[in-house]
């Protein structure tokens, strides 16, 4: 009953929990209302106002949060004493990785999945602000990627850089002029594809004022927007690059737009890590120290 109250909670509400759990509504709720009877106070409220959560049922999804870390903390030292790493591990990272040459994430996977054949392993796909608030609410053990406003209660270390420039596709009007034509005048009648888990003003200042008409809240729906032909956009060197070669992509202006951005560990701040989260931790570092100098 807390995991159902537990998932409720984080999908916001019974629709979503649904899908989620693959149980009916009905379900839910009678299993929630049990809850409250054992525990003699009301968690939510729901109805055509929609789902809230009471004061003390915030209360009781936080002490759950704390439960589940104690239970998966109790997992891994019991495992540990038997000279074997068991128990669940959660990772967030930002999305498109596989298909960039540059990043160590499949080897790191590979070496701790050599060191940990019994661990449950959760790999989810979000943009940065998500992977921030899930690792807040304690959803996700560890969160990788580029955050370039560092939260309260959060600890970022920085694993490497991963630059990103300006692009635009076959079709809009700046693609097939000559580099030596190019200036940042032109970019005034362009429609830059905006990065919406993002301030583009506060982040990329030069271009933070161009007209824009889009939004994407993942690097891949940026990459559509640019490739459409309509849009500019900024996108991970490394990622852009198999359209770079193939023809269908050219970089604007590098010298000028080329942002050096830092993907980093993000944990929760005076969290300890439980060992299976602490092992893949300690081999993402040990891959990226190279190209950390």
């Amino acid at each position: 009953m807390l995991a159902v109250f537990m998932t409720v909670v984080e999908c916001g509400g019974f629709a979503a929990a649904q899908v989620a759990l693959n149980v009916g509504q009905s379900t839910i709720s009678r299993q929630l209302g049990d809850l409250e009877k054992r525990l003699g106070m009301r968690l939510c409220q729901r109805g055509r106002a929609g789902f809230r959560l009471t004061d003390k049922g915030r209360i009781v999804y936080e002490a759950c949060q704390h439960l589940a870390t104690a239970l998966e903390s109790f997992r891994t030292t019991v495992g540990a004493l038997r000279g074997e790493l068991v128990g669940e591990l959660s990772i967030a990272a930002i999305d498109n990785w596989a298909t960039e040459s540059c990043h160590p994430l499949a080897d790191v996977l590979r070496a701790f999945r050599g060191k940990a054949r019994r661990v449950h392993i959760h790999f989810h796909t979000l943009a940065p602000d998500e992977i921030e608030r899930a690792v807040l609410e304690n959803r996700v053990n560890l969160g990788i990627g580029v955050f370039h406003q560092h939260r309260p209660g959060l600890s970022y270390e920085a694993l490497f850089d991963d630059p990103v420039e300006l692009y635009c596709g076959v079709g809009h009007a700046l693609f097939d002029r000559a580099p030596h034509n190019l200036d940042r005048n032109d970019l005034h009648t362009a429609d830059l594809a905006h990065r919406a888990y993002l301030s583009e003003r506060q982040v990329a200042p030069l271009t933070g004022d161009l007209p824009s008409t889009a939004a994407a809240r993942q690097i891949e729906g940026v990459a559509f927007l640019i490739l459409s032909g309509w849009h500019i956009g900024y996108l991970p060197v490394s990622y852009a690059e198999r359209w770079v070669e193939s023809g269908r992509m050219r970089s604007i202006l590098p010298d000028a737009y080329r942002l050096n951005t830092r993907i980093e560990l993000v944990t929760r701040r005076g969290v300890a890590l439980t060992l299976v989260s602490q092992t893949f931790a300690d081999i993402l570092r040990e891959t990226t120290r190279p190209s950390r100098g």
